[in-house]
């Protein structure tokens, strides 16, 4: 009896002891076992905030449409209610009668429709369905359909950015989603006696970006009619505010309607004027003349003796046009876009300074605009370069970049020496009102204020008597450089595919805007004679649209303009 009697008692000490650990030290383990079986959470998005351009003017809204869903523990007849609901859904009955039962035996909630227009939910709402239920829930919409598509990117049916400012501010415009919890038992059956618990959405911050909605507009048509017009593949032309980095436009060919983006390739959905490499040309030919002229080994009467062609190492660079022996200043060189006159500057200053500059002018690194997808562009290595990169570099070939970051090193030549860091956020807005100031961008001095103003001179020239006379603005003095380059080959070497670009700013004399314009494979292929025009367009429209005052008499300057095209040979670059 004494044996029985310990053997009892060790047994019910063994028991007490495992309740205690189930019921006291393993309870929150047990309990959140439990709860996870048991519950069930239904995120709700919340109203993204909106998008407006400076002027306030919308880019981008959510409207509230409705969701629709059922409980299927509360449907009396699945097969009447899902006829009644195909009829107004334009939906197949039997897949809703389907949802209606409960795709899972248990199942307390299943989705009828998405993203349901304001109208055909009233006459949901109107059959009095029982088990039918819904919630409001913001779509995302452009009101400019194709209008800055590649800039906003856009929004799926989950309020899941892709792209553009969309996704790189998602965690300012998203919110606080909402949730629904429902609970049900371990193998899935209704808990009949248990209520919804539901949170409300909480809506996202609105974003006031530094576009202007009517310049991005015709920047958007003067590319398209461009593309059209010289028979492009593609191309991108970028709009800046000189001083404060503001992007005023950002454009793309070929585009697409934010609205409906499953209609369209991913392909044409990037924005190329931030993620797409080129090599670029001639244009780059400022960083190379920028740099000379900052370490004082030229100036702009330095003269060169220039041959129509020259051997470097293994590269035989030749000029755009065959021409006898002459001498030529520095000024001129960059005038008539001589390759053969650049690489004797670039040979003067020497492949570290060379390198040294293109690096300070931003080239191999992103810009910061914290863009999705933004390329840094590829600057070779110093210890990697050969014998003929020092011809090739100096005229921009052997380089790659981004049409952003030529944007910027343009308008660091306009900005008197100093590089700004663009930007695309002006402000953002709490749903109560409250606004709060975008952070200022930074700004690095690249070259010195003597630099700049030296260049920004041959730059006018360039315009007025170089490669970029079809660049000139009646009333406007214009600074710019032309750039025709040849396509690099997936296999090496160059082939017969060219890249015609132009950049540039106006007014020349106190610089107010910098527009930098690409178009891929025109037909003709130079640069001065296919993007330097589109300049034309997108930079007079800019200027009067703002209300900068021209810096002359325009209809003398129109005169001279057009007998100046009229006797001048076609440009090449």
């Amino acid at each position: 009896m004494i044996a029985l009697f310990c053997i009892f008692t060790l047994l019910f000490l063994a028991m007490s002891a495992r309740l205690i650990m189930v019921q006291i030290v393993e309870a929150p383990r047990y309990q959140a076992l439990a709860l996870q079986q048991r519950e069930r959470v239904i995120e709700f998005p919340a109203r993204r905030g909106a998008i407006f351009d400076r002027n306030g003017e919308s880019l981008a809204v959510s409207l509230d449409y409705s969701m629709i869903f059922t409980d299927p523990a509360h449907v009396v007849d699945p097969d009447g209610a899902a006829l009644e609901l195909a009829k107004v859904l334009d939906e197949n009955p039997a897949i809703l009668a389907a949802k209606m039962r409960g795709v899972v035996p248990g199942d307390r909630f299943e989705y009828i429709a998405r993203q349901v227009a304001p109208k055909v939910a009233e006459k949901v709402e109107a059959l009095d369905i029982p088990g039918i239920y819904f919630e409001k829930e913001p779509k995302r919409y452009y009101p400019g359909g194709r209008l800055a598509a590649h800039l906003l990117g856009f929004v799926n049916v989950d309020g899941t950015p892709f792209g553009g400012v969309e996704g790189a501010y998602d965690g300012i415009l998203r919110g606080e989603a909402g949730q629904m919890t429902l609970e049900q038992d371990p193998a899935g059956r209704p808990l009949p006696q248990a209520a919804f618990t539901q949170t409300r959405p909480t809506a996202g911050r609105s974003l006031f970006l530094t576009v202007d909605k009517e310049i991005q507009y015709f920047t958007e048509n003067a590319l398209a009619d461009a593309a059209q017009r010289f028979s492009a593949d593609g191309g991108s032309a970028i709009v800046m505010r000189v001083g404060t980095g503001e992007i005023l436009a950002m454009a793309n060919v070929p585009s697409y309607d934010a609205n409906e983006p499953g209609k369209t390739d991913p392909e044409t959905q990037r924005n190329r004027a931030v993620t797409d490499m080129y090599e670029p040309g001639s244009a780059f030919k400022i960083v190379t003349a920028s740099a000379a002229l900052e370490e004082r080994i030229v100036t702009p009467k330095s003269k060169f003796v220039v041959p129509d062609n020259l051997q470097v190492a293994d590269r035989i660079i030749n000029d755009s046009h065959p021409h006898a022996t002459e001498k030529m200043t520095v000024s001129e060189i960059i005038e008539q876009s001589s390759n053969v006159g650049t690489l004797q500057i670039g040979l003067k200053l020497g492949g570290a300074r060379l390198n040294h500059y293109i690096r300070r002018f931003g080239f191999g690194k992103p810009t910061g605009l914290d863009f999705p997808g933004e390329s840094g562009g590829i600057v070779i290595d110093r210890a990697d370069w050969s014998g003929s990169t020092i011809a090739t570099l100096p005229i921009g070939q052997g380089v790659a970049v981004t049409p952003l970051q030529m944007a910027a090193a343009y308008s660091t030549i306009a900005n008197d020496g100093v590089w700004v860091e663009p930007k695309l956020l002006y402000s953002t807005m709490a749903p109560s009102g409250d606004v709060e100031t975008g952070s200022a961008p930074s700004t690095k001095r690249i070259i010195s204020t003597r630099t700049a103003r030296q260049m920004q001179k041959i730059l006018t020239r360039v315009v007025r008597q170089g490669t970029g006379l079809e660049a000139q603005i009646p009333g406007y003095q214009v600074a710019g450089k032309t750039g025709t380059a040849q396509k690099p080959l997936p296999t090496g070497g160059y082939g017969s595919s060219y890249v015609g670009s132009f950049g540039g700013f106006a007014p020349a004399s106190r610089p107010r805007l910098v527009v930098f314009v690409v178009l891929d494979e025109p037909s003709p292929i130079w640069g001065g004679a296919t993007a330097a025009p589109t300049f034309r367009s997108i930079t007079e429209f800019a200027l009067r649209h703002l209300g900068v005052a021209p810096t002359g008499d325009a209809e003398k300057a129109a005169r001279a303009i057009e007998s100046a095209t009229a006797h001048e040979p076609p440009a090449h670059d």
